[in-house]
């Protein structure tokens, strides 16, 4: 029974990994914020299966939170700026009175850090700022037993990496030969006279 039972704790936090990584391989915001609310929901239950509650209700803040920012372009209410702070301090808060140990920390960084990175619009700095996230989140799962969600971190930041290359690296290099042509261009123009 115990096996049957570690290896469903273990299958929930599969599943979340798998909506985890494919977030950041999604070009839109929309649709990075839905895969990240399925994962936190799913990590949330896992890790209240393991016991480790800090982490679980900073997952489903995490969850209401994504819910809310994924209205920001659709209503006012969901812009507001008071949002990120208030789930900022609505994590703090949450961390502390449920605090079982120094890695608690950790999740709380990581859950601040992922608020701001997906207050964010820009694809680019969501990813950015995400790469921060997964140590903390890998060393919290580690000690917590989700070792499913250490790998999600693990697998994470590579797969944010992959998203970086993707969507911001290469385009980068086009714009800077196309600029450098131009100022070419231009030089050559000028030295005809």
């Amino acid at each position: 029974m115990k096996i049957v039972y570690g290896i469903t704790v273990q299958g929930i936090g599969l599943l979340s990994l798998v909506c985890s990584l494919a977030s950041f391989q999604m070009k839109k915001r929309g649709a990075i914020m839905k895969l990240q609310m399925t994962a936190s929901l799913l990590f949330s239950l896992q890790l209240v299966l393991l016991g480790a509650i800090t982490g679980a209700c900073l997952d489903l803040i995490s969850f209401v939170r994504t819910l809310i920012f994924s209205y920001r372009d659709k209503h006012k209410w969901a812009s507001v700026p008071v949002w990120p702070i208030a789930f900022v301090s609505v994590m703090i808060i949450t961390g502390i009175i449920t605090y079982d140990s120094w890695y608690s920390f950790l999740a709380i960084a990581g859950s601040v850090l992922s608020t701001v990175a997906l207050w964010m619009r820009d694809g680019k700095k969501i990813r950015l700022v995400s790469l921060v996230v997964g140590p903390c989140w890998f060393v919290y799962n580690m000690i917590a037993g989700s070792y499913t969600g250490a790998i999600n971190e693990v697998i994470a930041v590579i797969s944010i990496i992959v998203g970086i290359i993707r969507h911001d690296i290469k385009r980068t290099p086009k714009k800077a030969e196309s600029t450098a042509q131009d100022e070419l261009n231009e030089f050559d123009t000028s030295t005809d006279i």
